[in-house]
Order: structure tokens, then sequence, then C-alpha cells
């Protein structure tokens, strides 16, 4: 009895300690460790008993009473923290604090996932601790959060040859998309990239973008600063086709989008009138007039009531961003709030030497104009070139137009309907909405500017909503590119001793001194 007395607690305790690492080592022993168990907390329990006097007296005691009170805050601390994340897990809400948003998904790649017509199957090919496995890990996880249709796998390349020689794989890195019958692949784990390929294997049809050439438009080609080449990258990453289009024999039947950019010469009456009929007959058209040119389109702006005056804007605003007046700038609050194309836009957009465009109060029976891009008040419309010559413009009241301006516009034309029925018993349209898209300046697309604020994604924008791609609407995602600071000896000094020395010297001598304080009580 008095071994009992003296020795079983701890030997109780010394056992169940044994019988914790058997239970982790050894699992399939279950029955055996069970029963190890069950002798531990007989001897433990029984040693308690024994010296239930000297217990009772320890815990009666004033330590016994201070540590219960600390082990009480412990537990109401632990009970909060448990409370704290399973809230956490039932609402889950992330905060992206990075200036770009480089964690959080762009506003198309959003739209696309929301809007898939059907299940998509990602397979990465990584070998086992790749650098950029976990990366693309973590944007996956992001891209099955906001779809169902979506299912993603790692396969090593290594490990699973077969797989890899089924799918033709002969690079670590590959990102194979697919989607029905369609394919894809990337090896850059970007959500661009990524966001794209969505794009591609979820098309049913090619999206043909035919640009207009032949009068001094702006050429696909050409790479230099007035030329569209960044342009016709950026539309073809987003898997249109993009065709140049000479007007010899009218506009082509599949053609989605027609594009006129800036045209420097006068259009021919018959090819005018091929751009006509093919609106008529529901056509889409981008259309861009820059200052001082007349390609011969009033009168077919006029039958969807808007002109392109003959001015330049003059923008004070974009001077006191350090840009030149003749460039004026259309600000975050300068875009209609409800049209598709600008209802989540609030970029800055600059339009280099560009025209306004008058909206008739009166609109045609069947078309309605919405004015997506307004300058700010502090701009005008001057239609005086001397004082151009001479260096120096004002606003001439009565004569000059006073700002807001309206830089761009989105026309729609109803087709009439037809008294035949359809299978269905309704009314047929005769063809489809017209569509149009105009802005006073070609500039903003060019190479030099298209990158400059939002002027991109406004052009992508247009041509998406053109098409009637309305998941294409939206401020795209932007490849990721690393920020490189470099500080001087004196910063250097300044954020080594404010930073990482300032705070651990303070708390050392706060936690000195309290414990010089406590020790005296």
């Amino acid at each position: 009895m008095t071994f009992l007395k003296n020795y079983a607690s701890g030997l109780g305790a010394l056992v169940l300690a044994v019988d914790f690492i058997a239970n982790t080592l050894v699992p399939e022993r279950r029955a055996y460790v069970l029963s190890l168990g069950i002798f531990g907390l007989a001897l433990l329990v029984t040693g308690l008993l024994l010296n239930r006097a000297r217990v009772l007296a320890v815990l009666r005691g004033r330590r016994s009473r201070a540590a219960g009170a600390s082990l009480g805050y412990i537990l109401t601390v632990l009970a909060v923290l448990l409370l704290v994340n399973f809230l956490a897990g039932r609402h889950h809400k992330r905060f992206d604090l990075t200036e770009n948003k480089v964690f959080s998904l762009s506003e198309q790649t959003i739209k696309i996932l929301e809007s898939l017509p059907r299940d998509v199957t990602i397979t990465a090919f990584y070998q086992d601790g790749a650098p950029t496995k976990e990366r693309l890990k973590d944007l996956m996880e992001e891209y099955q959060a906001r779809s169902r249709k979506l299912k993603f796998s790692f396969v090593d390349p290594d490990s699973h040859p077969a797989d890899a020689k089924r799918y033709g794989i002969t690079e670590y890195g590959t990102v194979v998309i697919e989607s029905g019958k369609q394919e894809s692949r990337v090896t850059a784990a970007e959500e661009e990239a990524l966001t794209n390929a969505l794009i591609k294997v979820t098309r049913d049809r090619e999206l043909n973008v035919a640009f207009v050439s032949g009068h001094g438009e702006r050429d696909l080609k050409d790479s230099e600063r007035g030329g569209l080449t960044l342009l016709k990258e950026a539309l073809e990453k987003q898997h249109y086709a993009v065709k140049p289009l000479p007007l010899d024999q009218g506009v082509p039947a599949d053609a989605s989008v027609v594009v006129i950019a800036g045209p420097q010469r006068p259009f021919l009456e018959a090819q005018v009138t091929m751009i006509r009929n093919y609106l008529d007959k529901g056509g889409r058209l981008f259309y861009m007039q820059d200052p001082d040119t007349d390609p011969g389109f009033k009168d077919l702006l006029a039958a969807y009531g808007v002109a392109v005056r003959k001015d330049v804007v003059i923008d004070r605003v974009s001077q006191l961003f350090g840009g030149d007046a003749r460039t004026p700038m259309v600000p975050a609050d300068g875009y209609d709030e409800f049209h598709a194309i600008t209802k989540t836009f609030r970029l800055q957009t600059f339009f280099p030497l560009a025209s306004s465009v008058d909206v008739r109060s009166s609109l045609p029976d069947g078309v309605t104009v919405t004015k997506l891009a307004q300058t700010s008040p502090y701009s005008w419309g001057e239609t005086n070139p001397e004082e151009f010559k001479k260096g120096h413009v004002t606003l001439n009241e009565g004569i000059d137009t006073k700002g807001p301006l309206v830089l761009g516009v989105a026309i729609v034309r109803h087709a009439p309907a037809t008294k035949g029925e359809s299978a269905k018993g309704k009314p047929e349209n005769a063809a489809p909405d017209t569509r149009l898209v105009l802005f006073g300046d070609s500039d903003f697309i060019a190479n030099a500017s298209v990158n400059a604020a939002g002027n991109g994604d406004l052009a992508l924008n247009s041509i998406a909503w053109l098409a009637e791609q309305e998941n294409l609407v939206s401020i795209r995602p932007k490849t990721n590119t690393p920020r490189i600071a470099i500080l001087t000896r004196q910063q250097v000094f300044y954020y080594f001793w404010s930073i990482v020395a300032l705070p651990l010297v303070v708390t050392v001598v706060l936690g000195v001194g309290i414990w010089l304080r406590r020790k005296k009580l």
C-alpha cells in the first residue's frame, strides 16, 4: 500500500505517456494500446485517491488558486480563439491589401468562371517540389471557389509517364485545359494565360474582327507608335481572329466586328454603301475618326443621330497630371454607369488630339445612344485653327463648345419586328440589332497609348460588347511584374532601427522593468 501511495501517480502518468507514443507508432495494435492506457489511468487515479488529503491541501493553497485563475484565463482565451476560428470557417472572407490586388482574381476571370457553359478540366504536369507548384495551386483554389464546373489536378510526369505520354508532354510546368472537344495548353502559371485559355476552350464559334484598310487607317502590322500591333496581340490573346479588310468586295458575312481606325482619306461612295448595308443587316461597327479628317461617313452617322464635331478637345485637367491640354482625359467618374462597356469601368483614359461627339436631342426611331465617356467640366472643343498655330488657345464663349464633352458613344438600333412568327409563336426580327461604337479619336488604341491607364481595356470592352461577348466586358488580368525597391545606406539605417531594432529593444526594456517591479512586490 505504501508503494502505491508513493509511486502510483508517477507510474500511471509514465504509462499514459508511453501509451500515447505507442498509439502514434503502432496504431494497428489498438487492443494492446487501449489496455495499456486503462492500466496507466487506473494507477494514476489510485495514487490520487491514496493521497487525497495532500491533493486537497495543495488545491486549497494560494499557489493553486493563482494557478487556477491563470488556467481559467487560458481556457477563456482558447474558447474565444476556437469560436473565432469556427466563425471564420463558416464565413470565409479574404482581404487583398496589395497595391495592384495581385492576390485577387480580375473582374474578367470571375465573370468567365461564373458563366462557364460546361465542365472544364485542368491538368498541371509538375514535378513534386517544383518552385511554382504552390503558386499555381493557390491560384486554382481561387478559380475553383468561383465555379463548380472546373476540375483541377496535378500530375508528376516522372511518377506517371503514361499520362505524360498520352498528353504528349515534353516540358515540365505544362498546364492542359480541356472542355468538350477543345484543348489549350499554357506553360505560364499566371492568371492572364489561364483565363485566356478558358476563353478559348469554352468558345464554340470563331469571332472575326476585321480592320478596314486602304484609306490611311492604322495598320495591324505597324509596330511603331502609330500602329496597332499591341491591340492585335491583345485581341488574339482573347482568341479573336484579327484580319485586314480591304473592302474590295464588301464586308464578308463572317465578320463579327468591323473596325475603322482613323482613316485619313475619304471612302468611295460605293464603300460607304457597303458599310451602310452591313449595318442595316445587324452589323457591328467600331468607328474612330480623328480631327481634321472627313472620311465621308457624315450622312451615315446622321442616320443614327450622332456626328463628329470639327473641333479639337482642350482639357486643362490633363495639364494637372503633367500632360498636354490637347490630350483630353476621361476621369474615373466620366463613364456611363449603366452601359455594359463602362458599367464597372473606373480607370482613367487619355485621347491624344480628339474631336468631340455630338448627340442630337431627337434620335431616329428605334435608335438608342449612350454617352460612354465624357471629359471634365474644365474642357472645351476648340474650333479656331489659328489659335493652335499661335500656340495659345482660349475658350471663346458662344463659339467653342464648353465641357463636359462626349468622346465616345455606344449606339443600338433595334431591328423592326416582322409579321411572321417563330416556332414558339412569337414575332421574329428581320435582322439582329445593329450595334455601333463611335469615338472622336483613334490615337488611344495605337501602340503609343493603348497600354496607358485604361485605354486598352476600353477598346477591348467595346469590341467584346459589339461581338456580344459580355463575359469579356471587364477589367482584364495583368501579368505580374516584380517590384524592386533600391534603398540608400541612410534609408537602410533608418528602416533597420525603426522597424527591426527599436521594437526589439523596447520589448526587452519593458519586460525587464515589469520583472523587476514584480520582484519587489
